[in-house]
């Protein structure tokens, strides 16, 4: 019912706050070293600092500015090798600013503009911001700006801060795709709108308290009129090859913006695991089971995606996006050869060869519509979203294993699965912004949240070439969850300090049925969220800071659901449905040195930690992965991070941490920790050449020593990885050239030894690989566009 009335409220709020009367603002620019019209410069006007309206000039070097509200503005105008010029105008009507000349820019060489604007890595009350705009890192794509964003660990395409995997924000809202997904979508998403990547290791109140680390993508707003699109492709050769193609379209049109893209990945990826399992019965080993297994997963997808803006006015915007990701083809075929020796009297030795195909039909659709209002007063903001997810997923799996018993007949087995999941997630947010005064601001919102899930999975047993249906393992669960949430927000700064305190509620609601076995399970818990930052500059080059921020990690849907899903006969994997969200604490206190070097120490308790753990049934003989809480995750450590200009043509940024990592766990009533120092360190060179700048390059190095995950140890990591490219056709086009991986040192072991616990088995990733890509730009290109993926807080938790 609280959905329903804040959906109601969402609707009347959007269309009952229109109608304010506007005016328009145009002038003529002419270059003053040839008096000549200057057509494509941007125009652009800002209130308190922030983009508000924006246009570009035609042939005639006309530009205007529409649905200009009254008020005090400033008007930056800026063209390629003419400095920008600044007025300071207030519209109280339409206003016609006459003739306008530019001044030529003095940096020029052989008609060359050489451009020093270099990336800044600067520190926020509550957030690291790592501003590219117009810098050479915008000509490459946003996957790779926010691998070189300082603090930012990419192993295997997948991300990590601080030891945990982020959550991807675009402007200030959730992506809700997966992580291999989040990187297809972001490398093929051009970088040129993005303005900045801000790293938020302790979010404050108003984001969701689901999660951790939060990597906000901050793209520009779209300024200029007319049509603007590019495309795409990528060849990679790996263990074997894959490509990906797409395009990516733009059009504004007085009050209407619209970008559309679309993606489509054909991949096969090769996997190599060596697994080794010494079966115990207290000290003694039963048996040991050598493993070999060499995966491939094909896969061709497809990803849309679909943002419309209309502009009422200056201060009233309605905006609607839609990605739809659709997996038609998604194939997996494991092959696992095994040799397994009898330890006990019995002497029985034997051999197996198992042969896993599976297939999957997944469609991922995210629907959102959003309202802003800007007030009259400066900073004074209602945004409102509502967010609709339609999630279907289905698992056709066959399996086939032969033994090769030593003293007795050979024989076979045989299985199938189908599992097939739905989930719909419907939430409604309204967050309201106001300034106190010239240094201070409240800001404060709620949202509500609706999950429902249904999920069924069978297994029919091959018995003489029959199907038969396997009822222990056959079952129908259906989960149902509500989130109701409110904060409040008050920052304030003085001189020498700036201070920021917030507190969020979250009521969480949950009911999990399994139909076959009649057991239902509920969870109501409230969880108070608050977040606190300090920050004091000591001196013009030297600033200290601390802060606090409490948070919640909810199991996914998946890691709930009380399946035993076989991938052999003697490996599985299972949900829990008891599972117990973990609360986490994190502490940080850190200086800044002369804007350029940051030193920071933190600690984080995560009280029942969610891992899934691979654990050894010693009485079956059986490997089996098992969501669980962990009694209390510990990390702690001390972190160096700097980004600086060797030369005007070398950037490098410079990442290490010393941390130690603590898990402890009980099994069968023993009591396990695990701990260990570890270091992890990133050197990532960004080199520039040519007069044109038009050829860049990038060196980067990543070490990662072996450190505790989950009871287990992993071995030591390493990646260098080495990538250059090329604007070609007057910035119309981009080559690009990389080798990934180089050394293939993304191989590591993973080693558990503990209790009744011993096993360690060995990956080996399709990491190294060469890869060459194309893109070329058309139409107005010096466009920016709205391109953004938004998604619910609760989309994070569908696993792939």
């Amino acid at each position: 019912m609280n959905l329903k009335i804040t959906s109601l409220f969402v609707l009347f709020t959007i269309f009952t706050v229109f109608g304010q009367k506007t005016y328009q603002v145009s002038g003529t620019l002419i270059a003053s070293d040839s008096e000549t019209a200057i057509a494509f410069a941007n125009a652009v006007l800002l209130h308190d600092g922030n983009v508000v309206k924006g246009s570009s000039s035609d042939g005639s070097g006309v530009f205007l500015i529409p649905d200009v509200s009254a008020g005090k503005y400033t008007l930056n105008i800026s063209f390629l090798g003419y400095k920008t010029y600044t007025q300071v105008i207030e519209i109280k009507g339409t206003k016609n600013l006459g003739t306008l000349i530019l001044q030529k820019d003095t940096e020029s060489l052989d008609g060359v503009v050489i451009s020093s604007k270099k990336p800044t890595l600067k520190r926020e009350i509550d957030r690291l911001v790592f501003t590219v705009a117009g810098t050479a890192l915008t000509e490459d794509n946003t996957w790779e700006v926010l691998r070189r964003t300082p603090g930012v660990i990419v192993v295997n395409n997948t991300l990590s801060v601080k030891n945990s995997t982020p959550t991807v924000y675009i402007n200030d809202r959730k992506v809700h795709l997966s992580a291999s997904e989040i990187y297809q979508l972001l490398e093929g998403t051009p970088a040129q709108n993005v303005k900045s990547v801000e790293v938020i290791t302790n979010p404050p109140a108003r984001y969701d308290a689901q999660g951790g680390t939060i990597l906000n993508i901050v793209m520009t707003k779209n300024l200029a009129l007319g049509y603007n699109g590019s495309i795409y492709g990528n060849f990679t050769q790996g263990i074997f090859p894959r490509y990906n193609a797409g395009m990516n379209h733009f059009y504004k049109r007085d009050k209407l913006n619209i970008f559309g893209s679309y993606s489509y990945t054909n991949t096969k990826i090769n996997r190599d695991n060596d697994e080794r399992i010494n079966y115990l019965d207290n000290a003694a080993t039963t048996s040991i089971w050598n493993s070999e297994s060499n995966r491939n997963t094909r896969e061709k997808r497809h990803n849309v995606n679909l943002n419309l803006d209309y502009e009422f006015d200056a201060k009233n915007i309605l905006s609607f996006s839609g990605n739809l990701l659709y997996n038609p083809y998604w194939k997996r075929r494991t092959l696992t050869n095994s040799i397994v020796d009898d330890q006990t009297a019995a002497n029985e030795d034997f051999s197996l060869a198992a042969i896993n195909n599976s297939n999957q039909d997944k469609h991922n659709l995210g629907l959102n519509l959003d309202y802003a209002h800007y007030f009259a007063k400066e900073g004074e903001k209602l945004s409102v979203n509502v967010h609709y997810t339609d999630y279907d997923k289905a698992n056709d799996q066959h399996v086939f294993t032969n033994y090769d018993v030593v003293s007795s007949p050979d024989f076979t087995t045989a299985f199938t699965t189908h599992a097939n999941q739905t989930t719909n997630i419907v939430s409604g947010q309204v967050d309201y912004e106001l300034p106190i005064s010239e240094s201070a601001t409240l800001e404060t919102g709620i949202k509500a949240a609706s999950i429902e899930t249904d999920s069924n999975l069978w297994q029919f047993n091959i018995e003489n070439g029959v199907s038969v249906l396997d009822v222990t393992n056959s079952d129908t669960f259906q989960y149902d969850e509500a989130i109701y949430a409110g904060y409040v927000s008050y920052a304030k700064s003085w001189e020498k300090w700036s201070l920021k305190v917030g507190f969020r509620g979250e009521q969480t609601e949950i009911k999990g049925n399994s139909i076959s076995t009649n057991q239902v399970n509920t969870q109501n818990y409230f969880e108070l969220f608050p977040s606190a930052y300090i920050s004091h500059k000591v001196s013009d080059k030297f600033n200290i800071y601390a802060d606090f921020s409490r948070r919640i990690t909810r199991p996914s849907f998946d890691n709930l659901n009380p399946f035993r899903y076989n991938f052999t006969d003697f490996s599985f994997v299972t949900g829990n449905p008891k599972l117990q969200p973990s609360i986490v604490n994190n502490y940080k206190i850190g200086a800044e040195i002369n804007d350029k070097f940051f030193i920071e120490a933190y600690y984080t308790y995560d009280k029942g930690a969610i891992y899934e753990l691979t654990l050894q049934d010693n009485e079956n003989d059986v490997l089996q992965y098992v969501a669980s809480n962990v009694e209390n995750n510990v990390n702690y450590g001390l972190d160096f991070v700097t980004y600086f200009s060797v030369l005007d043509t070398w950037d490098v940024s410079v990442v290490t941490s010393m941390f130690n990592l603590e898990d402890t766990y009980t099994l069968d009533d023993v009591s396990v920790s695990q701990k260990k120092w570890s270091n992890y360190t990133s050197i990532d060179n960004n080199f520039t050449f040519l007069k044109d700048q038009s050829l860049t390059a990038n060196l980067s190095f990543l070490y990662i020593s072996s450190n505790i995950q989950g009871l287990s140890n992993i071995s030591d990591r390493n990646l260098i990885s080495l990538s250059f490219r090329k604007t070609i056709w007057n910035k119309k086009a981009t080559v690009s050239l990389a080798l990934n991986d180089i050394l293939n040192g993304q191989k590591f072991t993973k080693t558990t030894q503990f209790v009744n616990q011993n096993s360690a088995y060995t990956s080996d990733f399709d990491t190294r690989s060469i890869r060459v890509g194309f893109r070329y730009n058309f139409g107005n290109t010096k466009l920016s566009t709205n391109q953004r993926t938004k998604s619910s807080a609760e989309q994070e938790r569908l696993k792939e």
